[in-house]
C-alpha cells in the first residue's frame, strides 16, 4: 500500500471555490443551498459572499458532521493524501476499486455540497479530486495521530538516542536520520506486534483499542517520568505512544497503520449494513403493541389522577424524589426507570408540570382536556409528543455519575439532536418491510452509518442511546416484538388521526357498563368510557385498577355528588342506565337517605347563619357537643347565626353527622363540584415557523451579481533573489520550515497560511516600538492588514503587515500541543 503522508497542496489546478461555484448550473447551485440550508440564511449577497461562507470552516464542518460514514471517509481520505489526490490513489486508500459504486456515490455527494470537486485528467495523469481546503482541519483523520517523524520532532538528541537503543537500533549523529530509521521501524507490522507483545500486562489490549478506536490515550497519573513497568510508559518509551500534555498520549500514524494490519479504513467501510430482517408474525405485532398503548394510557391516568388529590413534592435541586417514584411504580406496577419514563412522557406531553412557587408536580389543565378524549386518542397524543421530544426520555430513571437515578420532571433544557436521534432510529424500522424486525444491533448499526454525527456529544453512548429510543418506542407501543406497528407506522408519518383508527381496531371499545354490587362497589370490565368515568369518578372512589376497575360507594363519595349538584333522581337515573343488573338496595338506600337529608341544615354568612325548617333539629344543633365551638346562638327558631366562616361551619356539621348545605344570598342551594388540583399554564409567547428561504430567488440574485474577473496584481517586477527561501522551503514539501524575514516573503508565506489554514510564529512590532512574539492563525490579508485568530485566548486581532519582523509555520506536532 502506498504510505500515507503529510499532506502537499498546490492551486495552479484550481481556481478557487467562487469560481468553481460560479461555473455550476441555476440547479445544481439550488441544489447546494438545500443540502446547506446555513448558507442562505440569510441570502448571500452574491457569490464571492456564497463562497466565503461555504468554505468557512465552521460550515464545512458542520455539513461534514451530517455525511454519512462512506461520505466521512472519502473526506478522511482525501486529507490523507497529497491534493489534488488521484482517484486511483483515493481508490487504493479506501482498498476500493476506483470505479466502485460506492465510492463514485460518495464522491458525488460532496461535490454536491461543495466539499470536494473533481478535476480533469492531467496529461498521463488520471483524475484527480481537490478537497474543500477548510476541511483539511478535521481532526485526525482515519482516527489517525500525527505522522511519527512529526512527533520525534519535540524530544532532545539523548532521548531520541535512547528511543533508539531501545528498540535495537544503533543512533546516528544526524537527528533526522534516527528519526527516519525509528519511523521506518515502526511501520513495520512484525516489529510493532513484537513490541506489544514484549510490554507489560495490558500492552497489547491498550495498543490494539487506540489503533481502531482513536489516537488519545487519557493517562490517569500522568506521563511524565513514566516506566516500562506500565503499558503506557511502555509505549511512549519505545514511540509507540507520544506525549501531548501532561495526562494525554497520542498514537503516531505509523503502528497505529500497522496495529491494523496495514489497512487505513476498514473493510467494506463505504458499503452500508444491511439490516437483514427477520419474519414476524405482522397481526401479533399489532397486538402486542396495542396492550402496551393501552397500558401507558392507564399508567398515566393513574399517576395523574393520584397527583391531583395528592401531588408530590418536588426536590429542592429540581425532579421528582425517588420515593413518589417508587410509589407510582407500585400503583402501575412497573419498574422504577420505566415509571420514571412514564412521567416524562406525561410531562412531555403537557399533562404534567412542576409548580415551582408550591413546589408541588400537579397535572395541568391540558390534562382534563386529554382525558375527555378516547383511549386510542389519548395514546396518539403520547406518541406524537414523543416523537417530537427534545429530550431523552430514558434520562429519567438512568443512573447518573453520582450512582444516583435521575429523576424526572428535573426542567432538562433541550438536548441536542434527541428528536432527531428517535426520527433516525424509527426511520430504520419504517424502512423494514411489515411483518419483519431487524436486530436491534443491526439497527444501531445502520443509524450509525447513515448519520454519525448526530450520535457525538450526547448524554449516553451511541449504543446506549439506540437502545433508549427502542425500549421508548415499546413501552407507547409503537413498536412490538421488534417491529413497527401499524399504528406506529401512521405515527411517523405524522397522521395521527389514522393511528388512533387502526388502535381502535385492536382494543376492546370503551365500557359503558357497569356492574354495582351489594358490598357497594361497582366493577367496569376494561377501559370506562370518558363520560362515565367522569361520573364515577363524583359518585365513587376508585379501590382498584386493572383488567377491571372497581369502584367503592360510600356516604363521603355519595355526598360528594349532592354538593357537586346532584339529586337522587340523577344519581339513580345514572346507576339504572349503566348498571347491567340493577341497583342493590343497600346502595339505593343510602342515595335515597343522602337525598333525604341532604339540604335540611343550611348554612350561610353572618359571618354564618344556620337556618332550618324544623326548630327541632336547629336546637339539637345548637345543644351539640361536637358543635359547642361554633357558638352558635338564636336570632329565630329557625336561624342560628355564627362569627365562624361558613366553610368551617360546613365540615364542623359534617363531621358532627349532619349533611349541611351551602346556601347562595337569594336562598337557592350554592353548589360546587370539588375541581382537582392543576399546575397554572405559563406562557411562552406564540412559536412562529421558520420561514424556508425562496431557493431560486437567491440563485437568481446570485446570477445578477457574476464573479468579479480575476485581475493580475499590479505589483514591481520580482526579484528571483529576493524569493529565493520562500521557494526552496515550498518545493515538494507540506508546509515551509524556514523562517521569513524580507517583507515579500512574510507576505507570501501569510497568504499561503491563509488559503492553507496554519497556524503561525510572529514577531510584532508594536506602535511603542517593542517587539512580541505572537502565535496567530491568520483568517485574511490585504495590502496593509493581517486579519488573525490569537492564541491561547482565542480572540481576532487586526496587525499591520509592515510591523511583521519575521514569521514561520508551525509544525503540525507544534499544532497539536497548542
Amino acid at each position: 500500500m502506498r504510505a500515507v503522508g503529510p499532506t502537499s497542496s498546490g492551486s495552479a489546478d484550481w481556481p478557487g471555490l467562487g469560481a468553481t461555484l460560479a461555473g455550476f448550473d441555476d440547479g445544481r447551485l439550488a441544489g447546494l443551498l438545500a443540502l446547506r440550508p446555513e448558507l442562505a440564511r440569510p441570502p448571500p449577497r452574491d457569490l464571492p459572499a456564497l463562497a466565503s461562507r461555504a468554505g468557512a470552516w465552521p460550515s464545512a464542518r458542520d455539513c461534514y458532521l451530517a455525511l454519512d460514514r462512506a461520505g466521512q471517509h472519502v473526506v478522511e481520505a482525501l486529507c490523507l493524501l497529497p491534493q489534488p489526490a488521484l482517484l486511483t490513489e483515493l481508490a487504493t486508500l479506501l482498498d476500493v476499486a476506483v470505479d466502485d459504486i460506492e465510492l463514485e456515490a460518495a464522491v458525488s455527494r460532496l461535490e454536491d455540497r461543495a466539499l470536494a470537486f473533481r478535476l480533469p485528467a492531467d496529461g498521463a495523469q488520471g483524475a484527480r479530486a481537490r478537497l474543500l481546503p477548510a476541511l483539511r482541519q478535521v481532526d485526525y483523520p482515519a482516527r489517525l495521530g500525527p505522522p511519527l517523524a512529526s512527533l520525534l520532532g519535540s524530544l532532545t538528541g539523548p532521548g531520541l538516542d535512547q528511543m533508539a537503543r531501545r528498540l535495537g537500533l544503533k543512533p546516528s549523529r544526524i537527528m533526522a536520520e534516527t528519526t527516519a530509521s525509528i519511523a521506518g521501524m515502526l511501520a513495520d507490522q512484525a516489529v510493532v506486534d513484537r513490541l506489544v507483545k514484549e510490554g507489560p500486562a495490558g500492552t497489547a489490549e491498550l495498543a490494539r483499542r487506540v489503533a481502531v478506536e482513536g489516537p488519545l490515550v487519557s493517562v490517569q497519573h500522568g506521563l511524565y517520568g513514566v516506566t516500562d513497568q506500565t503499558a503506557s510508559g511502555w509505549m511512549v518509551n519505545r514511540g509507540l505512544l507520544a506525549v501531548a500534555d501532561y495526562y494525554t498520549a497520542v498514537m503516531p500514524r505509523e503502528p497505529a497503520i500497522a496495529l491494523r494490519d496495514g489497512r487505513v479504513f476498514p473493510p467494506a467501510c463505504l458499503r452500508r449494513p444491511e439490516l437483514q430482517p427477520t419474519a414476524v408474525d405482522a397481526a401479533a405485532v399489532d397486538r402486542v403493541a396495542a396492550e402496551r398503548a393501552m397500558k401507558v394510557v392507564a399508567d398515566v391516568v393513574a399517576i395523574l389522577d393520584h397527583w391531583s388529590s395528592e401531588p408530590p413534592a418536588v426536590l429542592k435541586a429540581g425532579g421528582i424524589g425517588i420515593r413518589e417514584v417508587r410509589r407510582a411504580a407500585k400503583a402501575v406496577g412497573r419498574s422504577d426507570p420505566e415509571t420514571a419514563r412514564v412521567i416524562e412522557l406525561a410531562a412531555v406531553a403537557g399533562l404534567a408540570e412542576v409548580d415551582l412557587l408550591a413546589g408541588i408536580a400537579l397535572p395541568t389543565a391540558a390534562y382534563d382536556e386529554w382525558l375527555a378524549l378516547e383511549s386510542p386518542d389519548r395514546w396518539a397524543w403520547l406518541a406524537t409528543s414523543w416523537l417530537g421530544a427534545e429530550l431523552h426520555l430514558s434520562l429519567a430513571g438512568a443512573i447518573s455519575t453520582k450512582d444516583k437515578p435521575i429523576p424526572p420532571l428535573l426542567g432538562r433544557g433541550p438536548e441536542r439532536d434527541a428528536t432527531r436521534r428517535r426520527r433516525l432510529v424509527m426511520g430504520v424500522l419504517a424502512g423494514a418491510p411489515p411483518g419483519t424486525a431487524p436486530g436491534r444491533r443491526a439497527v444501531g448499526e445502520r443509524v450509525d452509518w447513515d448519520s454519525p454525527g448526530a450520535w457525538a456529544g450526547g448524554p449516553a453512548t451511541p449504543a446506549a442511546l439506540v437502545s433508549w429510543a427502542l425500549e421508548e418506542a415499546e413501552l407507547l407501543g409503537i413498536v412490538g416484538l421488534d417491529s413497527l406497528a401499524t399504528a406506529g407506522r401512521a405515527i411517523l408519518s405524522d397522521n395521527p388521526q389514522d393511528a388512533a383508527t387502526s388502535l381502535s381496531a385492536l382494543v376492546p371499545p370503551a365500557v359503558a357498563t357497569f356492574v354495582v354490587q351489594a358490598d357497594l362497589t361497582a366493577v367496569i370490565a376494561g377501559a370506562p368510557a370518558a363520560s362515565v368515568r367522569a361520573e364515577l369518578d363524583l359518585l365513587a372512589d376508585v379501590e382498584s385498577q386493572g383488567a377491571a376497575t372497581v369502584y367503592r360507594f360510600s356516604e363521603a363519595s355519595i355526598r360528594r355528588a349532592f354538593d357537586a349538584g346532584r339529586t337522587t333522581d340523577l344519581i339513580l337515573g345514572f346507576l339504572e342506565d349503566h348498571a347491567t343488573r340493577g341497583i342493590p338496595q343497600p346502595l339505593a338506600y343510602l342515595v335515597a337517605d343522602l337525598g333525604r337529608r341532604f339540604g335540611n341544615v343550611r348554612v350561610g354568612a353572618v359571618t354564618s347563619y344556620l337556618r332550618s325548617d324544623d326548630p327541632a333539629l336547629l336546637a339539637e344543633v345548637r345543644q351539640a357537643r361536637l358543635t359547642a365551638r361554633l357558638r352558635l346562638r338564636p336570632v329565630a327558631p329557625t336561624v342560628l347565626v355564627t362569627d365562624v366562616d361558613a366553610a368551617t361551619v360546613t365540615s364542623v356539621l359534617q363531621a358532627a353527622g349532619y349533611l349541611p348545605a351551602r346556601e347562595a344570598a337569594d336562598g337557592s342551594l350554592l353548589l360546587a363540584r370539588p375541581t382537582a388540583r392543576r399546575a397554572a399554564t405559563r406562557s411562552f409567547g406564540a412559536w412562529r415557523p421558520a420561514i424556508e428561504p425562496d431557493l431560486p430567488s437567491i440563485v437568481a440574485d446570485l446570477r445578477r451579481t457574476p464573479l468579479p474577473a480575476a485581475a493580475p496584481p499590479a505589483a514591481p517586477p520580482v526579484d528571483p533573489e529576493s524569493l529565493r527561501w520562500l521557494q526552496a522551503t515550498l518545493s515538494g514539501t507540506e508546509r515551509p520550515t524556514g523562517i521569513a524575514k524580507g517583507s515579500r516573503e512574510v507576505r507570501s508565506l501569510l497568504e499561503m497560511a491563509c488559503e492553507e489554514y496554519w497556524v503561525i510564529r510572529l514577531s510584532y512590532l508594536h506602535s511603542n516600538g517593542h517587539a512580541s512574539e505572537l502565535t496567530v492563525e491568520p483568517t485574511d490579508i490585504n495590502t496593509r492588514n493581517l486579519l488573525a485568530t490569537c492564541f491561547p485566548r482565542g480572540d481576532e486581532r487586526r496587525f499591520v503587515v509592515d510591523r511583521i519582523e519575521w514569521a514561520r509555520v508551525l509544525t503540525e506536532a507544534e499544532e497539536e500541543l497548542l
